[in-house]
């Protein structure tokens, strides 16, 4: 195994498997740019990341 395997028990972690899918439910208290990126070794430079954009509730 190239990494060892990580408990997330964190509850803004998730560990999904190779080819499995998973959902982490996220709610952001004010607008912005938020970037994200896996923790596990190696996968943030492989380009595991991504950034997303909360925009103001209109109302």
């Amino acid at each position: 195994m190239a990494t060892p395997p990580m408990e997330h028990d964190e509850p803004y972690m998730s560990h999904v498997a190779a080819s499995k899918q998973g959902q982490l439910v996220w709610q952001f208290n004010r607008p912005g740019r938020f970037d994200f990126a896996c923790l596990i070794p190696g996968h943030y430079q492989a380009g595991m990341v991504g950034t997303i954009h909360v925009i103001p509730r209109k109302g």
